[in-house]
């Protein structure tokens, strides 16, 4: 009888073991979960202020990146998910908001990126180029000849108006709309004495140019960007205005190829260019083949630097047929520049160059304001 009351109880004593053992396990995960919890928020809070706090510099992570960060599944299809594996290694990611940064907003305007489709840029920009020439000369004076020698400078002002439409199927609308004034001065000299000067000064519109781009391949492990560009050149401009050239007045073609390869937080771009010119009025300026190298440098998202080397050779032009002899020309320079963001869209642009050949300017200043405008 003993041992038969004894079971029972024994029964209910391993009960309540399990229920408290039960209950303090339940305890434990609810305890875990609300850690989970806790750390999933401030997790979640972290994210949100480095989010902010690139969104304040300029900088837009890709769909993956952020999904990858929340430890989330990526989904095909959503935005440019698919191309992020194909991308080459160090490739700078181009995107709405990289697009931003001041390397590809010097990129574009240099023509070796092309804008998204429905995305007009605005550029107005000045230029001003100084050039300096002296060659010998003897000068009669009273039955007699001395050496001197003729000084002879020019001051070109070009404002210019660009627009850049970007298109479907990777394409771009270009449309320029310059204006020039042009000065020029001439010295002669007999040692330190002047004998004679003169100055004269023109102004008038230049040639509007209508061109069209095209991204013929796309950046991929060993090989660039490509771009292709068809400019014409009309002869809409002021050929020469009180009897100073201004350099317009001809119908020239010109074709363009334009690599680039990305490394971030460098761009290398080259360039090769081929132009050729119309008769007009039995005059027709030399065919000019052109080449550029360079390299751009993010100095930060809101600043970059470049650093140009130009290079073209110009035939000698031609009048009724007949060539006209020293008027052949070679140009080589130098160019340094920086851009800079001054707010969301706009871009503060200035270079400086200098000529490294005797057909080159001198020294020349661009300063221009690329707006970039949206909702086309």
């Amino acid at each position: 009888m003993r041992s038969k009351r004894l079971r029972p109880s024994l029964a209910a004593f391993m009960l309540t073991l399990c229920a408290a053992g039960a209950y303090a396990q339940d305890a434990r995960v609810q305890a875990l979960e609300r850690n989970l919890q806790e750390r999933d928020k401030v997790i979640t809070e972290l994210l949100e202020r480095v989010e902010a706090l690139e969104r304040r510099l300029g900088i837009r992570r890709s769909a993956a990146d952020a999904a990858s960060r929340l430890g989330q599944d990526v989904v095909p299809g959503e935005g440019h998910l698919a191309e992020t594996s194909a991308r080459a290694p160090g490739a700078i990611v181009v995107e709405e908001g990289a697009a931003e940064r001041a390397l590809e907003r010097s990129l574009t305007r240099e023509g070796a990126l092309l804008l998204p489709p429905g995305v007009l840029e605005v550029e107005p920009s000045f230029s001003y180029a100084r050039r300096e020439d002296a060659a010998p000369r003897f000068v009669t004076s009273a039955g007699l000849v001395f050496a001197g020698e003729t000084e002879r400078s020019s001051s070109s002002l070009t404002a210019d108006l660009a627009l850049r439409l970007g298109l479907p199927r990777d394409a771009q609308l270009e449309i320029g709309f310059p204006y020039r004034w042009r000065e020029i001065e001439s010295a002669t000299r007999v040692g330190f004495t002047p004998t004679d000067s003169s100055r004269q000064s023109g102004a008038g519109p230049g040639d509007v140019r209508i061109g069209l781009a095209k991204t013929l391949l796309r950046e991929g492990p060993g090989r660039p960007d490509l771009v292709g560009r068809l400019l014409w050149d009309t002869d809409s401009g002021k050929a020469q205005d009180n009897e100073v050239a201004l350099g317009g007045g001809f119908h020239e073609l010109r074709g363009s190829l334009t690599a680039i390869k990305r490394q971030d937080p460098v761009a290398f771009i080259a360039g090769l260019s081929y132009q050729h010119a119309f008769e007009n009025d039995g005059l027709r300026p030399g065919r000019t083949l052109s080449a550029n190298l360079g390299s751009f440098i993010a100095l930060s998202p809101e600043t970059s630097l470049r650093l140009l080397l130009s290079a073209a050779q110009q035939k000698e032009s031609k009048f009724l047929g007949g060539s006209i002899g020293g008027s052949d020309q070679t140009v080589v320079t130098f160019v340094v520049g920086g851009s800079t963001l001054l707010a969301r869209g706009m871009l503060l642009n200035l270079s400086a160059g200098i000529g490294l050949t005797d057909d080159a300017d001198d020294f020349s200043i661009t300063l221009s304001l690329p707006i970039r405008l949206r909702g086309m």
